[in-house]
Order: C-alpha cells, then sequence, then structure tokens
C-alpha cells in the first residue's frame, strides 16, 4: 500500500527525533509467521507458579473498545543530548523481502538526525539460534525482533535477554494508549514492560473469489461474530468448489498457530494455564481438540478436499495454485497479502470456521515485538530508535511494504492499511480482538518441537494414527517437558 508521496513524518517523544521519509514495494513472499517453531536453545528451569489452579486456553473474551489514539505532538528535529553522537548501535531482524531496504531508511533517517550509527541485519535466517548464540557468547545485538513464540517471556527474562522499559517509558512521557491494550500486555512480566509490540497478527482464510463464483458459492463471511460460517459449511464449500473445476479445496497449513486456531474455534485449549498465565499441563487430548485435529486429518484422508503433505509437495508453490484456481482457499496471517496483491488475482479474505463445540472463534496469533537487550551498552541510542520503528509513521512505514498486522489502533483503522485488495482488509483489524496467545513457559519451545511439533508430523498429518490417540501421545510426551 503506497502512502502520498510516500512522505511520512515521524513523531517521537519530546526527546526524541523527529522526520522520517519511508516507503517500498511489496515482494510476493508468503510471511513465515505462524509456521513450527525453530530449534530451540539450551534448556532454562521453568519458573514455580505461585498458584496450582489451572483454567485451559480458549478463545478468548470480547475485548473492550480501542482507545482512540492521542493527538500526535510536534517532535524536536535536533538530537537529544543524551545521545552520542558518533555511538553505534546493531540491529537485527529475521524478516526478508523488502523489509531490510526499510530498515536502512530508519537507519539513515536515524543517523542523519542524531549521529548515531545503526548496524542493520535484515533477513537473517535461523534467527532464534543466531539470537541465542550471540546472548551466551556476550554480544548480542542492541535491538531485535522478539519472537514470543520462540523464545517466552520467561526463558528471555532468565537469560537477560529483555532490558526494562518502565523507567524510560516514564521518564520520557511516552504515550502507549495507541497501541491495542493486549499487545502491550503480551510483552509485561512480573509487572514490567520488556518490549513494544511490533505488530498482532492472527489467522484466517484468503480465498479465490472467481473459483467460489464460477461454482455457485457464497463468498466467505468477513464478520467475526457470524454463527452460520461453521465446520460443516467449510467442507461443504470445499466439496461445492471442486465439483466446479477446483483440483482441491484447500490447502491446509499444518503450522502451529494456523491448525491451533481450528482448536480454539471449536471451543478447545492446547494448555491449562495456571493464575500468572503459566502453562501448566497440556489440554490438547480433551474432546473439543480431539475433534477439530480429526477434522483436519479427515479434510485430508477422509474427505479428500486437501492434499497431504506428500501431495502437496508434488503440486509445488502454493500461491500459483490458489492464482490459477487448481486450488481455492489457504490460510495465513494478514502479512500474507503481501503475495497475494501483487499478483492481479481476484481474492478476498474471510473468518476461520466455528466449529461444533465452539461458542467464539479463536485464532493463533500474538505478532512479534521490538526489544533492547538486557546488556546493550547504548540503551538510550537503542531506546530513541526503537520509538522511532514503534511510532505511528514507523508502522505506517510497514503498512507501505504490506508486512505487518500493526500493533496501532489508528495504523490498523488507517485508509492506507484498509486499501484493498482484499475487499474484506477489514476483517484484519476486527479478528485482533479474538487471537489466542502462545502458551507462555520457559519449555514451552522443547514441548513444542519434540511433543507437538514431532508427534503431529509423525502421526496425524500422515494419517496413520486417529486424533485421540495423537492428542494423548502429545499430552504424555508435553506434559513431561513442560515439567521437567
Amino acid at each position: 500500500m503506497e502512502q502520498d508521496k510516500n512522505k511520512l513524518t515521524l513523531r517521537m517523544s519530546r526527546r526524541r527525533v523527529g522526520a522520517l521519509l519511508i516507503g517500498g514495494t511489496s515482494l510476493p513472499v508468503l510471511a513465515a509467521c505462524g509456521g513450527d517453531a525453530p530449534a530451540a536453545p539450551a534448556k532454562p528451569e521453568a519458573p514455580k507458579a505461585e498458584s496450582p489452579k489451572a483454567e485451559p486456553t480458549k478463545a478468548p473474551a470480547a475485548a473492550p473498545a480501542p482507545t482512540a489514539a492521542p493527538a500526535p505532538t510536534a517532535a524536536p528535529t535536533t538530537a537529544p543530548s543524551t545521545l552520542k553522537a558518533g555511538a553505534t548501535i546493531t540491529f537485527w531482524n529475521d524478516m526478508g523481502g523488502p523489509y531490510p531496504g526499510l530498515m536502512e531508511k530508519w537507519r539513515d533517517q536515524f543517523g542523519g538526525k542524531t549521529q548515531v550509527k545503526v548496524e542493520v541485519s535484515g533477513g537473517m535466517g535461523d534467527f532464534t539460534n543466531k539470537l541465542t548464540a550471540a546472548f551466551a557468547g556476550g554480544t548480542p545485538p542492541d535491538l531485535y525482533r522478539y519472537l514470543q513464540e520462540n523464545i517466552p517471556l520467561p526463558a528471555a527474562v532468565e537469560r537477560n535477554m529483555l532490558k526494562k522499559l518502565d523507567d524510560l517509558i516514564k521518564r520520557d512521557k511516552v504515550d502507549l494508549s495507541d497501541f491495542r491494550k493486549d499487545s502491550i500486555v503480551l510483552y509485561q512480566w512480573k509487572g514490567s514492560q520488556l518490549a513494544l509490540p511490533r505488530d498482532y497478527g492472527l489467522q484466517l482464510i484468503y480465498f479465490n473469489t472467481e473459483v467460489f463464483a464460477k461454482a455457485g458459492v457464497q463468498p466467505i463471511p468477513t464478520d467475526w461474530a457470524d454463527k452460520t460460517w461453521t465446520f460443516d459449511k467449510f467442507l461443504e464449500t470445499c466439496q461445492a468448489v471442486m465439483r466446479g473445476g477446483a483440483q482441491y479445496g484447500l490447502i491446509l497449513n499444518r503450522g502451529w498457530r494456523p491448525w491451533a486456531s481450528w482448536v480454539y474455534s471449536n471451543g478447545g485449549a492446547v494448555v491449562k494455564k495456571d493464575a500468572e498465565g503459566l502453562a501448566t499441563e497440556f489440554a490438547i487430548a480433551e474432546k473439543p481438540a480431539i475433534d477439530a485435529l480429526q477434522f483436519l486429518q479427515d479434510l485430508m484422508y477422509k474427505h479428500k478436499v486437501a492434499p497431504t503433505p506428500e501431495e502437496e509437495t508434488a503440486l509445488g508453490d502454493q500461491l500459483p495454485l490458489i492464482q490459477s484456481g487448481k486450488v481455492a482457499m489457504r490460510f495465513g496471517n494478514p502479512g500474507d497479502n503481501s503475495a497475494y496483491k501483487p499478483t492481479g488475482m481476484p481474492y478476498d479474505v474471510g473468518v476461520f470456521p466455528l466449529g461444533p463445540s465452539g461458542t467464539k472463534r479463536g485464532t493463533g496469533g500474538g505478532g512479534t515485538g521490538w526489544a533492547i537487550a538486557g546488556p546493550t551498552k547504548q540503551p538510550e541510542e537503542a531506546w530513541a530508535f526503537m520509538q522511532l520503528i514503534t511510532s505511528k509513521e514507523g508502522q505506517l512505514g510497514e503498512v507501505a511494504i504490506g508486512q505487518t498486522t500493526p500493533s496501532r489502533v489508528s495504523v490498523a483503522s488507517s485508509p492506507e492499511y484498509l486499501a484493498g485488495p482484499p475487499k474484506g482488509t477489514k476483517a484484519f483489524g476486527d479478528g485482533q480482538d479474538y487471537v489466542v496467545r502462545d502458551p507462555v513457559h520457559s519449555k514451552w519451545p522443547d514441548a513444542q518441537r519434540d511433543a507437538v511439533t514431532k508427534i503431529l508430523n509423525e502421526q496425524l498429518w500422515t494419517g496413520k494414527v486417529p486424533a485421540a490417540q495423537v492428542a494423548k501421545d502429545v499430552k504424555e510426551r508435553g506434559d513431561a517437558l513442560l515439567k521437567g
């Protein structure tokens, strides 16, 4: 989404940096957020929960209306005296495509105003392992994209990966009211604010509208409160578009957040949690979760409306399959729009179906944040740069390259973000009220990798074992990892 003349004005706190010029183009690459977790780093000890009471993590209750964005105030255009001219900070990010170019624009604007050098590293592969290795070796980046889905807050705190921001926020009178409250809370632990939100993502359905029209099928609803779009209706839709000529109804996204969204939307949970929000044990072996997982397996092996993993590999790249109409639907996050939009294909988005045991949809998500390393030797410079990239105009820069689901209310409701295609972009922001955050536990990456992902890959997605036994095996192994 291009901005007017690609010119934006960045407003920081009254002590920080002024104007920013940003813009860019999108690349047809599918966003990676929501896939399986990478190999986890060395295992820290699990924190001790203070309360034994456990409740399942299910679809969230209705969220209150977001707070309106505050009126912007002019920012100084000179570098604050607290910043050291000639200082250098390092800035790491795993996102590729057009994102490294945006990082360089931020770097150049910040350096021009402050005389602080920013060494940027974008599109980094094997990001989590490189990041944890840098911390272990005493050479972490000053500022980096923090993926809580890979390194949960308790583990990051134990490793001193996150600098507390409370005093800086208070000192500079930084107004956080334009951020979604739940996106801010996502980075709070033991009363401290440990990062600021970059985005606040979710899962939904992308579909080829021409395939739907040819089959005489109604478009997928964009209303997250809709009660007519159910698991059964979803299956009927898959079968109808295949009768209309599509080879498959959908590509089944087997990433962690996408498949978990089916569980949440059927009233189920993956884990139970205590009063502090820490995961205590797996809930995946309970009926709503089992039924959702069995439904997914049946889509491939019983109803044959989705390709098996082997068939999917043989089909090749997924985007051309949607574009050509061979496949009608695919699940993904709003950032995937940067892949669909340049194709010119007829497409739209819609919400997850509601399961027979569900009363409210839930979607895996929560997005990512920006964090300052606990051991940074340049806290003031890193903090000033963080304010720049988390500002409204900073997030609009991400909108311009099509790689964000904004955490700021004013950006998520902005004309720049809501401009189509697709027609149903309002579902992007509306869906943020239905996000279920990832389990919080220092050993969650181990449990996710060695229990959840491993067993689902070997048993559920291959069709070899029914969901009830799969869920039982995941719980048995996963509980041992969480409690070990």
